[in-house]
């Protein structure tokens, strides 16, 4: 039998699984089913460490609205995404699929047609589906509105009103002018208001704020002061888009100011958001409403030499993302998921919980048993994700419970971190990965080794994704992603 069927079968054992578990109160229990089915809102922030907020312990408050919702709701304490950056992250949340299958990695192509991607599935069950998205990486140009009935990039509405066709020109943060937290939820209730039918609805909504340069809007300059303390360094580790000017026009080298700055943007996010429900249930929406709040990576602020940047690294900083499922009446209110997840099994439990058929293709696990309670054992119990600028030679990690192992192939990234081929990290004891285990267990690195190996050997995409040409974007858009760091 081949690794891809072994694969596929316990996946679908899984699912099996999953089915015979004690029923969670859903969309087809009882009643008319039709009139039972959720909106289900997905709401995506980008760059959002699972650590900067209070219900995964953070000691500031930056995130009161968020968590409020982990309150009333199931929160995953241990979910960790597929590819730290944002279009391959999010290409396997949304298609249920693991970078190997979906073919995006960190060279920026296409989106495949043939993937059957969340929005096609919400759509054939009988949603309306929309979306508005804020981060040109994840838009039409490289194929995400794939499923969606309405699909707004944010960034046009307020560059079109200003300066019609001219040219976009960046400065730093000047970008953010164009789309932020509180437009993204504007265009949202806007097509809400304005939309004529009764089906229920699918809606994505990914904001981008706490994303670099940290550019809070006026008034939350009074957050967080002295909070992080001043800690100098080179100003070459800094990214240069990231690079803020102080007063007299010299650029900031003040790790703890950039900090701060990432904090007072997560506060406007969760102020939106705070914003966003209210409106919501004053539309009667939250009435019967699933929500999923997660992020597609997080950010490292300096841990591993590695500072305000995303995407090269496997750590936890990078890879650990929020995420909180709500269902008032529905799911259970204040329930802690401590097994590790990937944010590849929210697509099928997404699609599980609202009541519509299993997807074949999607290669995560339906979580449902997890969320009622933990009765019954998933299986596949590893989580698996890939990182790294050098595609051919990716970092490939494997969780298992407490520990997690990192392959490191590429001898460039060796030099950038530990030094050695294996890096093996008990997060129980160490959350950020300051000691390498991988000498003082070497029977634990061979066993994880080889699941590894095998999760490796499955068949790469059918159908090879279209690499972008980025010639053909426009210079606006080009300039965009320059200024994001992309």
């Amino acid at each position: 039998m081949s690794k891809k069927s072994v694969f596929q079968r316990l996946a679908y054992s899984a699912l099996l699984l999953c089915l015979c578990a004690t029923p969670l109160p859903g969309a087809a229990a009882g009643g008319d089913e039709a009139d039972q089915r959720p909106h289900v809102l997905l709401l995506t922030i980008d760059t959002l460490r699972a650590d900067h907020l209070g219900c995964y312990g953070y000691r500031l408050e930056t995130s009161p609205t968020i968590d409020a919702l982990a309150d009333r709701g199931v929160r995953f304490s241990d979910c960790m995404v597929q590819w730290p950056k944002t279009w391959p992250s999010l290409a396997s949340l949304l298609s249920g699929a693991y970078p190997r299958t979906t073919g995006i990695r960190y060279a920026r192509k296409t989106l495949p047609a043939a993937m059957h991607m969340l929005a096609e599935v919400f759509s054939e069950g009988g949603y309306a589906t929309a979306a508005v998205v804020s981060n040109c990486t994840v838009g039409k140009h490289f194929n995400f509105h794939q499923g969606f009935d309405v699909f707004v990039e944010s960034w046009q509405e307020r560059w079109q009103a200003q300066h019609g066709k001219r040219i976009f020109r960046n400065e730093g943060g000047l970008v953010k002018r164009y789309t932020d937290a509180g437009l993204v939820v504007d265009q949202a209730l806007r097509w809400l208001d304005e939309r004529t039918d009764d089906r229920p609805v699918f809606m994505w909504l990914h904001f981008m704020d706490p994303h670099g340069p940290y550019v809070p809007p006026a008034g939350y300059e009074n957050h967080f002061v002295e909070d992080h303390p001043t800690e100098m360094v080179p100003l070459e580790v800094i990214p240069e888009y990231q690079r803020q000017p102080d007063p007299i026009g010299d650029p900031i080298t003040d790790l703890g100011f950039y900090k701060t700055q990432y904090d007072r943007e997560i506060r406007y996010q969760d102020d939106e958001l705070q914003r966003l429900l209210g409106e919501l249930r004053a539309r009667g929406l939250m009435d019967n409403a699933l929500l999923a709040l997660t992020a597609d990576h997080g950010e490292s602020l300096g841990e591993h030499d590695y500072y305000l940047e995303h995407g090269r690294f496997s750590y936890q900083v990078n890879a650990h993302v929020p995420l909180i499922l709500v269902w008032e009446g529905r799911l259970p209110a204040r329930r802690i998921i401590d097994r590790p997840v990937g944010l590849i099994d929210l697509a099928p439990t997404l699609v599980a919980l609202a009541g519509l058929p299993p997807v074949g293709s999607h290669e995560g696990l339906d979580l449902r048993s997890l969320i009622d309670g933990g009765m019954v054992a998933l299986a596949p119990d590893c989580v698996f994700m890939e990182s790294g600028y050098y595609t051919p030679d990716s970092q490939r990690t494997v969780r298992r419970g407490r520990w997690k192992l990192i392959h490191v192939r590429s001898p460039l990234d060796r030099d950038a971190m530990d030094g050695g081929e294996w890096e093996l990290y008990d997060l129980e004891n160490d959350a950020y990965e300051t000691r390498n285990l991988a000498t003082a267990h070497p029977q634990l690195v061979s066993v994880l080794a080889g699941i590894l190996e095998d999760w490796a050997a499955v068949d790469g995409p059918e159908i090879e994704p279209l690499d972008v040409d980025m010639d053909e974007l426009s210079d606006r858009d080009k300039k965009i992603l320059r200024s994001l760091g992309y």
